[in-house]
């Protein structure tokens, strides 16, 4: 049991040191895990890919799988070495003030689909004013893949090569999830709006503003 510890440590650290930095510097830049894939000069599978780059998204916070808001507390979580009896490296959780709590008072507003309003306009004009790190959008991905898979299949060709292979790739989980508004969601989003395929919220964290569809 123990040499299969350490058997895996040392697959985990390898994997970490000789693939995980490339594949996260990669996802960090924007690339589909298909990219991804194709740009290692060494084999990896593409469900290894795809849990690295899961993780750190939810790591840097790119997604939320809480409500933007709700997982807000007045405390985090941080780890500590600590060091056993030979000398065997472990971490200790640690409870620590979150100098960054804030409660938030979300303002709800809807957006108007009768207005004559570029969407594209609108919700960059939220985003210059509120900073993208704290815009998210609600996705339904995983759920329509696996409960509605025809609207899926409808949204998937709607979207550009690039946008579909972003989606697809990901591990969307069979819930509601947060997905940061970046630019690359940003597109994503809009042409899903104007083609009615769109049923969510858009969080503006700074504004404290909710933004229905």
């Amino acid at each position: 049991m123990e040499d299969r510890y350490f058997e895996n440590a040392l697959s985990n650290f390898v994997f970490d040191i000789a693939g995980g930095s490339a594949i996260r510097h990669m996802a960090d830049k924007g690339y589909t895990i298909k990219r991804i894939k194709e740009s290692l000069e060494y084999p990896v599978s593409f469900e290894k890919i795809q849990n690295t780059v899961w993780k750190h998204l939810l790591d840097r916070k790119v997604i939320l799988e809480e409500e933007p808001g709700i997982s807000a507390t007045k405390e985090n979580i941080a780890y500590v070495e600590k060091y056993g009896k030979y000398g065997r490296k472990s971490f200790s959780a640690v409870v620590v003030p979150d100098t960054n709590y804030k409660k938030i008072k979300w303002k709800v507003n809807e957006y108007k689909y009768n207005i004559k309003q570029d969407f594209s306009v609108y919700i960059s004009g939220k985003c210059n004013k509120n900073g993208r790190e704290t815009a998210y959008v609600s996705c339904d991905f995983g759920i329509l893949k696996r409960n509605s898979t025809d609207k899926f299949k409808v949204i998937m060709d709607i979207l550009d090569s690039r946008q579909g292979e972003y989606i697809e790739g990901l591990l969307w989980p069979c819930r509601r999830v947060y997905h940061r508004l970046d630019l690359g969601m940003q597109e994503i989003i809009e042409i899903l709006v104007k083609k009615e395929l769109y049923n969510g919220c858009c969080y503006f964290m700074e504004l404290e503003e909710k933004v229905l569809f």
